[in-house]
């Protein structure tokens, strides 16, 4: 669902990403249309689709453009402290209604598109979860969390609270909570005191 190319200038593209956030936020995803994103933006339909092949594809493109710059995975030295900074701003992005209601409709369109789930996953399954596994892996390294931790299913854990609240249960998400959750979750992450101990006498140096 890469577009096909770019609408004559950024301005008229950026007009088009904004025009289709605003509208989901105001009707919903379902009642968006090419032509109420053509109207809002001041461009012509044709403009839309030499772009992109259709609204999923429009709004994919302005939830990324939102959301990229914010959700990169810091290197801080510890793997907890990049852990609760970059779930900080994933809760944040979910409590702004120009974000999540167009990701929540695109999540929901994606059960009957095969080509949104696709991009989709590959966003939220290959590209997060890659630095997500990325800084646990960091963490092993330093003898920070365990040896033996299973990482895909410490990032179901981590993640998979905040969804649950957003798709789910609806219950409010806060930066309090997600501090909880990275809390309760890197307790049962962390490496023993004794394992530590034994890592950093078998490697001849310190972690």
């Amino acid at each position: 669902m890469t577009p096909a190319g770019r609408p004559k200038s950024e301005t008229a593209r950026q007009a088009v990403l904004a025009a289709a956030l605003e509208l989901v936020v105001e009707k919903g995803y379902q009642a968006l249309t090419i032509e109420g994103i053509a109207e809002r933006a001041g461009v012509a339909k044709t403009t839309i689709y030499r772009s992109w092949p259709g609204k999923a594809a429009v709004v994919m493109d302005a939830v990324l453009s939102e959301s990229n710059p914010r959700l990169t995975f810091p290197d801080t030295g510890s793997a907890r402290e990049d852990l609760r900074l970059q779930v900080s701003r994933v809760v944040r992005l979910f409590t702004e209604p120009s974000f999540a209601k167009p990701f929540v409709g695109l999540l929901a369109a994606s059960q009957h598109d095969e080509t949104l789930a696709d991009t989709l996953h590959e966003w939220l399954v290959k590209t997060r979860r890659a630095g997500a596994a990325e800084v646990l892996r960091r963490g092993v390294e330093r003898g920070e969390l365990r040896a033996d931790l299973n990482i895909p299913i410490a990032i179901d854990a981590l993640y998979g609270a905040l969804y649950y609240r957003l798709l789910v249960s609806h219950e409010p998400l806060s930066p309090q909570y997600a501090e909880r959750v990275v809390s309760e979750v890197f307790a049962g992450l962390q490496a023993s005191k004794n394992s530590v101990s034994t890592g950093a006498s078998t490697s001849g140096g310190t972690t």
